[in-house]
């Protein structure tokens, strides 16, 4: 248990240390600006880039939204620097948080490493994304052995996970088909070839919601394991939203009133539903003694 202990520790001090570099270079680091300000996607269409910093070469939507993301970023490094020493420390009930955090900055390091820009910041953003992966499974290793649910909604989180879930597959299926049918381009996909937070959202969210809302159901540990990552990562996206909002309307981006409250009103709701959960979680785990653990079958 103490190596793993210090996996965690290397993994997340790696991540805190570069996350940080590179969130406060790109607040920081104007750049020059690129040959152009627009290019054309391969489908013809003139795109606008946005045009200053790391995120220069990206979309101006994109880009601006990026930029939002690195402020929203340095919350979670902090939390998860905590969380990862007061683990070390032994305080097992830390994994609660640094799940929670891992799950948010491994959703933004894969969206950026899959998604943004090639640039001279890729190198980071792979091994960010890498490092995010692996913590994550050992301090979900971890997780399962010594966190054991007591006084926690079960079943409230359980329909929790399992709404955010369904919310999420009707929001994109409902587009991906309307545009599919339609034989359109996707709305702002610009020069990007499809859309990463699609695929991310509908090829591991969704599944991950319901397998974790199943086995939460059901008393398992794991359920709750796999569910604090993803509570997490709900939390990161509400104070996101609202701040890429503001990013993109100040960069020129045209949104309607709609467009503007939707987002946001759905992503507090879903926030501060999650935030609640991860509250109760703290206050409600009891932590299984080193030698009297819970039975295997309870643990899987």
């Amino acid at each position: 248990m103490n190596s793993s202990r210090s996996v965690v520790l290397m993994l997340c001090t790696l991540i805190v240390l570069l996350g940080l570099c590179i969130a406060l270079v790109s607040i920081l680091w104007a750049g020059p600006a690129p040959p152009a300000i627009t290019a054309v996607s391969v489908r013809g269409n003139p795109v606008t880039l946005y045009g200053v910093g790391v995120y220069r070469y990206n979309p101006l939507m994109l880009g601006a939204g990026y930029a939002a993301q690195d402020w929203v970023l340095i919350g979670a490094l902090v939390c998860l620097g905590s969380a990862a020493v007061a683990f070390q420390r032994g305080m097992d009930r830390a994994l609660i948080p640094c799940l929670g955090a891992l799950g948010y900055l491994s959703y933004v390091n894969a969206s950026m490493a899959l998604g943004a820009a090639f640039d001279w910041a890729y190198p980071a953003y792979l091994v960010l994304f890498s490092a995010c992966a692996f913590a994550l499974w050992f301090a979900a290793r971890n997780a399962s052995q010594v966190l054991v649910p007591r006084q926690s909604p079960r079943r409230g989180m359980a329909v929790f996970i399992a709404f955010a879930g369904v919310f999420t597959f009707v929001t994109w299926t409902t587009q991906l088909a309307a545009d599919l049918l339609a034989g359109r381009t996707p709305a702002r996909l610009d020069t990007q070839m499809t859309s990463v937070t699609t695929t991310l959202d509908l090829g591991l969210i969704v599944p991950l919601c319901l397998i974790a809302a199943g086995m939460i159901w059901r008393g398992k540990i794991m359920g709750h394991v796999i569910a604090f990552p993803l509570l997490g990562c709900i939390v990161g996206l509400f104070p996101w939203i609202i701040v890429a909002t503001i990013f993109q309307v100040r960069a020129g981006i045209d949104f309607t009133t709609a467009e503007i409250i939707g987002p946001i009103a759905g992503f507090a709701s879903l926030g501060l539903g999650a935030a609640w959960f991860l509250h109760d979680a703290w206050r409600g785990e009891a932590l299984s003694h080193p030698n009297h653990g819970l039975p295997d079958m309870e643990r899987q």
